[in-house]
């Protein structure tokens, strides 16, 4: 039953909360960054997460006995292609460089997951840190930086 609490908490918090703060975001205007950027956001981030489950560098509760992979799914689907979508947002239309940006973002991050891993909804294996996180989160960052100046 608390595996069922869980997954509700991670769908609210990680899917809706963040879709919810898109579409207030981009609601009028700007819409096209968030309709380029969240296709190729989530499959950097789908990639990402089944390769650390794969090597299990890290697991987000509930535990789940196969396909633990799916408890990240929110994240991937939600927050993470919507702060991609907002930092390329706040690239575009700020004055203050993309190598910032991209490190705001980056950090702040890392914090919320640091938190979680403070909290006891997430814990890391095989050797895994909070270094090589926030190395995990500023690659993509900076992948989807690079794309947005192709397509946008």
């Amino acid at each position: 039953m608390t595996e069922v609490i869980y997954m509700r908490v991670n769908i609210f918090y990680f899917f809706f909360i963040p879709w919810i703060l898109a579409t207030l975001l981009f609601r009028k205007k700007n819409k096209m960054i968030l309709y380029k950027i969240t296709p190729f956001a989530t499959v950097i981030a789908t990639i990402l997460c089944v390769w650390g489950d794969r090597h299990h560098f890290w697991v987000l509760k509930p535990v789940l006995k196969k396909n633990q992979v799916l408890t990240t799914m929110p994240l991937n689907l939600g927050l993470y292609p919507v702060f991609s979508s907002i930092m390329v947002y706040l690239i575009m239309k700020t004055k203050e460089s993309a190598s910032s940006w991209i490190l705001v973002f980056t950090c702040f991050t890392t914090i919320l997951e640091f938190i979680m891993k403070w909290i006891g909804r997430a814990a890391y294996g095989n050797d895994w840190n909070l270094n090589k996180t926030f190395i995990s989160y500023f690659i993509p960052y900076y992948l989807i930086h690079k794309y947005s100046q192709w397509f946008l």
